[in-house]
């Protein structure tokens, strides 16, 4: 439940502290005191979108703290499924800057303005005077009725055979448009497909070509050095080589090594040197001997690289890429050939999920004639002792293509006098009516959810007296389970509250300033006489406010 609401520089509220309790609260004001200030806050709270144009002349932003508590545990989850940190009490913050920047937290942590939507949407539910109007739109009427449902079974049955549904028709779709298109992308694929395939290229391959073309390239300086080292190993006619020289150092140092242990290392490390002197002696030689190039293969080496080099600059930067782009467009191709009979597969698939399909859209239509029965028996229960005992509400169902919610359009038509045949709701419900039909709807609707607040912005608009205390009535029952809040200018409506907030306005200089004050019963006494008799409070309305608050309490 909202515990507490600070509002600090939004529009004629320059800075209010607001405590909310449990059970049911009006607030009252004269027109233009700010109650719709308040309404508009906790809009701002909810994550709705709101203007800069609300910032008080003079101000550079505007804040909004709400305080939580006793937050139901359906909410909690909901937050933790959007990844929100929220407890059973809770801090929101909105921040709105003249230069136009917003900030929203909860418990200080930033949160997108999206997901506090969807989570106080859940906490708060505002009945605002537009919402009457709401009903007048047919295409309301589904999700009134499918709110009322908390067996979930049919809509889910539905959902996943309408979702497989979907996707067998998205398919057919995309195979459709291939096949209007084929004939300008075969030849094309097939061109493609066929050069890289013939190609039958690899990154090995690649690799191998570069690595003898640079051989090619260098053989003669290769062959020369690799010659020249081994001459200087093994030596010639004129000169001796290392590996002679090194054999005969050490045959001088090991007939001395008895004489000293350095020189007998010096003898061993000799040893060593000649040895490994005569290995590479023999590797050179046969590397020597080994080094069969064919310099004549060079034209074939870049003519073979010069295939990769130009299918790289057409569809790729590395082989890689060239072989990607062959597997897409070998796919690409198969879709385009085999399309048809794919597209038959699908249509096959399609006839048997529509089947399925129109099982479980009847199932659901079924079950939302049996909601409807109870729905209405609720709100004509609810409209009888809200002074309208003759209402009867009836379903018109009609058939549409299959989508998201299933096959049905929902209308709900009305008779308010006997012998009259039933129609829609916008051709014959007065403002009046509206507001209590509505305010039906939403107590039978608020045993069925989750919702901790609801506030009811001048539900009284249209109404008399006698409907009106009947209105009080049913708010104060609804706040047996929820808080309940509810801007009136109805006398009989106040009379009813648990709390009382009075809106007052007032003129210092040339500025405005809208103070909230929470009255006592005698104040609430004289809040209410006026209300009943305007400025001029007389001792008939006092009386007459007491005795609404004393029907009121022992009714």
């Amino acid at each position: 439940m909202l515990k507490e609401l600070t509002i600090e520089n939004v529009a004629v509220i320059e800075k209010a502290n607001i405590s909310f309790d449990t059970g049911f609260t009006c607030l009252t004001g004269e027109t233009g005191a700010g109650k719709s200030i308040i309404i508009d806050s906790i809009n701002a709270i909810m994550g709705e979108r709101v203007s800069k144009d609300i910032i008080r002349s003079g101000a550079g932003k505007a804040s909004i703290v709400a305080v939580f508590e006793n937050v139901n545990k359906n909410i909690i989850k909901l937050a933790h499924e959007h990844d929100v940190d929220l407890e059973e009490e809770c801090i929101v913050s909105r921040v709105i800057s003249a230069e136009g920047k917003n900030s929203a937290r909860i418990n200080g942590v930033p949160v997108p303005l999206n997901i506090i939507k969807t989570i106080f949407s859940e906490a708060i539910n505002i009945h605002g005077q537009h919402d009457n109007q709401s009903l007048l739109d047919e295409t309301k009427h589904l999700s009134i009725l499918d709110s009322f449902s908390n067996d979930k079974t049919c809509y889910d049955e539905y959902t996943i055979v309408y979702n497989k549904y979907s996707d067998i028709i998205s398919k057919i779709k995309e195979l459709s448009n291939i096949e209007k298109t084929k004939q300008n992308d075969l030849e094309l694929l097939q061109f493609q497909v066929e050069e890289i395939e013939n190609a039958d290229i690899s990154e090995e391959e690649e690799n191998q070509l570069k690595e003898q073309k640079k051989l090619i390239k260098n053989a003669e300086h290769i062959l020369s050095c690799l010659n020249g080292s081994y001459q200087i190993l093994t030596g010639d006619d004129e000169l001796p080589g290392v590996c002679s020289g090194v054999e005969q150092v050490y045959d001088n140092m090991s007939q001395i090594s008895e004489f000293s242990d350095k020189i007998n290392e010096i003898a061993e490390t000799l040893a060593d040197i000649s040895d490994k002197c005569q290995d590479m002696m023999f590797e050179i030689r046969n590397a020597i001997e080994d080094f069969d190039i064919d310099i004549g293969q060079i034209d074939e080496i870049e003519e073979r690289l010069d295939t990769y080099y130009k299918l790289k600059r057409k569809y790729g930067n590395s082989v890689q890429d060239v072989l990607e782009y062959y597997k897409n467009a070998k796919e690409k191709l198969d879709n385009i050939e085999f399309a048809q009979e794919k597209l038959d597969v699908l249509y096959d698939e399609k006839n048997k999920v529509l089947k399925e399909l129109k099982i479980v859209a009847d199932r659901l239509t079924e079950y939302r004639k049996q909601q409807f029965d109870n729905l209405s028996e609720r709100i004509q229960k609810s409209l009888l002792f809200l002074n309208m005992p003759n209402v009867r509400l009836y379903l018109n169902i009609t058939e549409k293509d299959f989508s998201s919610d299933g096959q049905d359009n929902i209308e709900f038509y009305i008779v308010t006098n006997k012998g009259e045949n039933p129609k829609p709701l916008a051709k014959i419900a007065s403002g009046g009516e509206l507001s209590r039909i509505m305010l039906a709807i939403k107590s039978v609707l608020a045993e069925k959810q989750s919702t901790d607040t609801m506030i009811f912005d001048e539900v009284d608009a249209g109404v008399s007296g006698s409907a009106s205390l009947k209105i009080g009535k049913m708010l104060k029952h609804t706040a047996t389970d929820h808080q309940v809040f509810c801007v009136t200018h109805s006398p009989q409506i106040a009379a009813f509250a648990d709390n009382h907030l009075y809106i007052e306005k007032n003129i210092k200089g040339n500025s405005t300033f809208t103070q909230v004050k929470e009255l006592s019963d005698e104040e609430r006494v004289v809040e209410i006489a006026r209300i009943i008799s305007g400025e001029n409070v007389t001792e008939t309305s006092l009386e007459n406010a007491r005795e609404m608050m004393y029907i009121a309490k022992n009714s």
